[in-house]
């Protein structure tokens, strides 16, 4: 006896289609493709390309939070280009965001931050292995509060670092690192712990509904034939009235976006001349390298980062010179040459930060 007809929907063909690629892991040294059974168009950033975020924006009305979280992304964001993605628990917004330059996801590719397919972990610190590096988690209450990814195994002075910053979020604050599973334990999970659904995704769960849809749409369209092109014009004119109202309403938030970049900016270019030292500080390290006592300076010439300098010493031995002022942490590149037919001596090097 034959049993009931199983129904094909066109929408599982599609399905098909897509679902025989295969995802990648990016990490900084190379891809590395994923195993059979995490099969799916994922493009995995690995966590070591990640910087990560915990931001709250329960203030946010709910409807605002995306648009809140894309103008805040470029004041936390180094790359010209940012790639993110989000998780949302309530108000608080757990977010990784990449350079977009350097990760080259496909077409139809799914980007997805490595960290989500790590399982989530009870309260507390603990240390995740990664395909790449290792990687340090603060959960609480099921929301990373924080996270820093190390290349090596990080030891108990970056440990206690990052505990110790963890100080002042509240009573439950944690006093030790839990240590991850032994490395045979170690495994991806074959799909990430929280993703919004793909458009194949989506087709999959509904193709029942979207098919009864395009029947429904086909009737409507016979019915309805004669109205359809006032329709059109009349959906036009709602469109460029609300296109005018969004332009009015985000051209002080652009406006903001963009004192806020130029600060960023001013901000970056102070504390790289503050970084630099100053010429007293230089003059006292570098008289304070030079060997012979009885020296004399000169000239003196600085520029940049890179110092030039005449010692007149009767004294003078050249790679004396050299030995002590390479012991002074602040000065890198050192060269020193004798002027022929004098008590002079020629100093060159770099000043470093």
């Amino acid at each position: 006896m034959k049993g009931p007809a199983q129904v094909v929907y066109p929408f599982s063909n599609l399905r098909r289609l897509f679902s025989g690629r295969r995802g990648i892991l990016q990490t900084r040294t190379g891809e590395v493709p994923l195993p059979a059974r995490m099969r799916g168009a994922y493009r995995i950033v690995g966590r070591g390309l990640c910087m990560y975020r915990l931001e709250d924006f329960s203030g946010v009305p709910r409807g605002k939070r995306p648009a809140a979280l894309e103008f805040k992304l470029p004041v936390w964001s180094p790359f010209e280009r940012t790639g993110y993605h989000c998780v949302w628990s309530g108000g608080a917004a757990m977010v990784w965001f990449w350079d977009r330059d350097r990760v080259a996801a496909a077409p139809g590719d799914r980007v997805v931050p490595e960290t989500l397919f790590w399982p989530r972990k009870p309260d507390g610190v603990h240390l995740q292995r990664c395909r790449e590096g290792f990687e340090l988690q603060h959960w609480r209450a099921g929301v990373l509060a924080d996270a820093f990814w190390f290349p090596e195994r990080p030891g108990a002075d970056q440990s206690s670092r990052f505990l110790a910053r963890q100080e002042g979020i509240g009573p439950a604050a944690p006093s030790r690192v839990e240590d991850e599973p032994a490395a045979a334990s170690v495994r991806m999970a074959p799909k990430p712990w929280s993703v919004s659904r793909s458009p194949r995704e989506w087709l999959a769960a509904n193709e029942g509904a979207l098919a009864a849809a395009c029947l429904a749409a086909l009737a409507l369209a016979i019915v309805w034939q004669e109205a359809r092109l006032w329709k059109i014009r009349h959906l036009e004119e709602t469109a460029a009235a609300e296109f005018a109202r969004l332009q009015d309403e985000l051209a002080p938030l652009l406006e903001a976006r963009d004192g806020l970049l130029r600060l960023r900016r001013t901000n970056a270019a102070l504390l790289e001349i503050r970084r630099r030292p100053s010429q007293a500080h230089l003059m006292l390290a570098v008289d304070r390298a030079v060997p012979g006592p009885d020296a004399e300076f000169r000239e003196w010439h600085y520029r940049e980062g890179e110092l030039e300098a005449v010692v007149a010493d009767a004294s003078a031995d050249p790679v004396a010179y050299i030995r002590s002022l390479e012991a002074e942490p602040l000065l890198e590149q050192v060269r020193v040459e004798r002027r022929p037919g004098e008590n002079l001596l020629e100093i060159r090097l770099k000043v470093g930060e």
